[in-house]
């Protein structure tokens, strides 16, 4: 259902769009990620940018999946060239966003996963 979920809402995303995902460890975020790809028709592995920091994908549109969770240090994102990522045509899909809060672009689709029990998602999107 996550991934379903992630197929729906890659039907209204735009070239551009900022989503963050934002849920503990196991809550589903690559999971949903994996959704978001697959409705944007991209038939290959897609794995959690964990140890890598950014995966990018070529699927109908270019997405650029970032997770921050193992890099807290706001100058070495900015060091890294973070900000370019913002003002591409790119869709940009952002894991453990509260690190790089200050330099996300305010107008962005917030996800929040929450682990309700070991079969159930609670998902809420704004």
């Amino acid at each position: 259902e996550t991934i379903s979920l992630g197929k729906s809402l890659s039907q209204f995303i735009e070239l551009g769009d900022v989503i963050t995902l934002e849920g503990g460890l196991a809550a589903g975020k690559t999971t949903f990620v994996k959704g978001i790809l697959l409705g944007l028709n991209f038939k290959h592995e897609v794995t959690s940018p964990t140890f890598t920091l950014i995966n990018e994908y070529e699927a109908m549109q270019k997405v650029i999946h970032m997770d921050c969770f193992r890099e807290n240090n706001l100058q070495r994102w900015i060091n890294l060239g973070i900000q370019d990522y913002f003002y591409s045509d790119d869709i940009k899909i952002i894991e453990w966003p509260e690190i790089i809060s200050e330099l996300i672009p305010k107008d962005h689709i917030h996800i929040t996963l929450k682990s309700v029990s070991e079969f159930e998602r609670e998902i809420n999107i704004k």
